[in-house]
């Protein structure tokens, strides 16, 4: 899984303006602003936007397929800033405050939608809402933080679980679906719930 973790300087810090390539030069151009995979993580944010948009008109299947979108290109970002060697400590900020912008305004839209339980929402959703104020908490205090294996992968399993709450609205009572997607439910509030540990704990 990429982490999509950045050091210090931007990789394009280490090549010499004259060997930079294309999209290198156009990061150091925009101060780390425009780079492929900022494009990409600004894209996918649109897309569950309007996948969320979608499903207050209740048009299920569409906003499953727009979420699922957006939260692949989520997966994809990291790996272009790597391919493009343009990874930043600002990509790396973008990345994991669009995370926490539509996960917010994901678990908003189906409380007030009644896509799912406001209760699975709320406690599936916790862990990943109290990461950032820990991390932006640590970095007032001097201590950079940086994506955790156990972080992402709270975060992949409690999309997988939105992303399947969404399916069983969609297809009705599905029993099989239902253990599941509230198996990676459960997988995700502990590793969320670690993770936090983690980060709370870092020095």
């Amino acid at each position: 899984m990429n982490l999509h973790r950045a050091s210090k300087e931007p990789d394009w810090q280490a090549t010499t303006p004259t060997r930079r390539t294309l999209f290198q030069k156009v990061a150091a151009l925009t101060y780390g602003v425009v780079t492929p995979a900022n494009c990409i993580s600004v894209l996918g944010l649109a897309a569950v936007l309007c996948g969320l948009i979608v499903i207050v008109d209740e048009n299920y299947w569409l906003g499953l397929v727009l979420i699922a979108f957006g939260r692949l290109l989520d997966i994809a970002d990291g790996y272009v800033a790597e391919l493009t060697k343009t990874k930043s400590p600002l990509g790396e900020m973008v990345d994991a405050v669009i995370d926490k912008i539509v996960t917010l305004m994901t678990v908003l839209v189906f409380i007030l939608t009644a896509v799912a339980d406001w209760r699975v929402v709320g406690v599936l959703a916790l862990p990943q809402l109290l990461i950032p104020l820990v991390i932006m908490y640590k970095r007032r205090i001097g201590i950079t933080l940086h994506p955790t294996l156990q972080g992402k992968l709270g975060m992949a399993l409690a999309w997988l679980g939105i992303v399947g709450l969404l399916a069983l609205k969609a297809l009705g009572a599905a029993p099989t679906v239902a253990v599941f997607v509230y198996s990676a439910i459960g997988a995700s509030i502990v590793l969320g719930l670690y993770a936090l540990w983690q980060y709370a704990s870092a020095r």
